[in-house]
């Protein structure tokens, strides 16, 4: 059964096709050809400069912001962070749910920072 197994590439073959790309990343650039975007890909790099320039990491105590994601629902812990405008989507949202999952995710994120001599993380 020739052809099931998935082939790998050797290190030598992955220098050369990184090599490859760059070349023709260089010629499209000297020649002025420019690759169309795809609606998400514009979006999501709008949205990265974005939040780039407007959200800025605060510090905060980390045992009551652990605590307060539980309290997602209504955007509490996006608010004691400091991040209105993230809190204030969290509160327009609370009866769907939403905030929930993201409490989640952002319980999640918390979790693993270590804290500093004072005991905050970065959020």
């Amino acid at each position: 059964m020739k052809g099931t197994k998935s082939e790998r590439l050797s290190s030598g073959e992955v220098r050369e096709l990184i090599g490859l790309e760059e070349e023709l990343s260089a010629l499209k650039e000297k020649y002025g050809i420019s690759e169309k975007k795809t609606l998400f890909a514009k979006i999501g790099e709008r949205y990265y400069r974005f939040r780039d320039a407007h959200v800025h990491p605060k510090l905060v105590k980390r045992t009551p912001y652990l605590w307060l994601c539980l309290l997602a629902i209504f955007g509490v812990n996006q608010f004691y962070a400091g991040h209105w405008a993230k809190g204030l989507v969290y509160l327009a949202f609370c009866w769907t749910g939403i905030p929930i999952a993201l409490g989640f995710l952002d319980w999640m994120a918390a979790v693993p920072k270590k804290p500093d001599a004072m005991g905050r993380i970065e959020i």
